[in-house]
């Protein structure tokens, strides 16, 4: 009988404002992956804006979770983000340790631009180590690796010795890969990465003047799709960095797309195969 490859993706959903879970679940299926969410949290927009409602989904991923189990759900990968506290994360620890889960790809979201998230504690920056380590790969950007090592963060352009021991470091805490994210450098952009606890990679990316939120989720989203179907590590990061910086350069003349995300939309049928083919 034929399969698709099945994502248990452990998120939060915003109603708008693209992140999260409404960016995994449309570019994952857009590559033939069937996705099953487990909401951490519903906001009515991401937590850039002044205002939003917010629902902590914590009192019933047990219960979720259970029935899942009472199904014999089994999984190829499960993909986590932003986690809201030290249970959550604990949670996902379980669930890679106590399910038939496949390949653990964790986001270690916790800060940018050398700054932590409002939110997280000393204890949740602990706890996230716990859960990197027992990871096949993580994602972290570099204010996330320099939490995960202890290093202090440094606004300095990292050179390739710097970038290679610091993902050496988080190889180090026990996760088999590792792609280090957002690497500036002049006017380009790197990933960084360690396939299979040895093998280090770079791969460059021309830097585009401006930012958008969710570009992150979208990031490891393709890859993620690339893994899972089948590709390599380092094909993967090649076509997640160049949907990023496509779909960016689109949506910079999208209405409203520096409130409601890069406008990914008309690139994901691109992803069939889980590698980005650019018309």
């Amino acid at each position: 009988m034929k399969t698709l490859p099945r994502v248990a993706a452990i998120h939060d959903i915003s109603g708008y404002g693209k992140c999260s879970l409404t960016v995994a679940i449309p570019i994952l299926s857009a590559a033939g992956i069937e996705v099953c969410p487990l909401p951490t949290a519903l906001l009515s927009t991401n937590t850039l804006f002044d205002e939003f409602t917010f629902h902590d989904f914590t009192p019933y991923m047990d219960e979720y979770i259970a029935h899942w189990h009472k199904l014999g759900l089994k999984f190829d990968s499960v993909y986590s983000g932003f986690l809201g506290s030290e249970t959550q994360i604990q949670t996902v620890i379980d669930f890679i340790n106590n399910f038939d889960s496949g390949v653990s790809i964790i986001d270690p979201v916790m800060g940018d631009n050398g700054q932590i998230i409002k939110t997280y504690t000393e204890g949740m920056c602990n706890k996230m180590k716990d859960l990197v380590s027992i990871a096949d790969l993580a994602t972290p950007n570099i204010t996330e690796a320099s939490i995960l090592t202890g290093r202090p963060y440094s606004p300095d352009e990292l050179g390739e010795k710097a970038a290679r021991n610091m993902c050496e470091e988080i190889i180090a805490l026990g996760t088999k890969s590792v792609v280090l994210t957002g690497v500036v450098r002049k006017d380009k952009l790197f990933n960084c990465g360690i396939e299979n606890g040895k093998n280090y990679f770079e791969m460059e990316i021309d830097l585009l003047p401006f930012h958008m939120h969710g570009t992150g989720d979208v990031f490891t989203s393709v890859l993620a799709a690339g893994l899972l179907r089948g590709h390599s590590l380092s094909a993967s990061v090649r076509s997640a960095a160049e949907f990023v910086r496509d779909t960016m350069e689109y949506s910079n003349d999208v209405e409203d797309a520096f409130d409601r995300g890069v406008a990914f939309e008309p690139y994901a049928c691109l992803l069939g195969t889980g590698i980005y083919f650019p018309k």
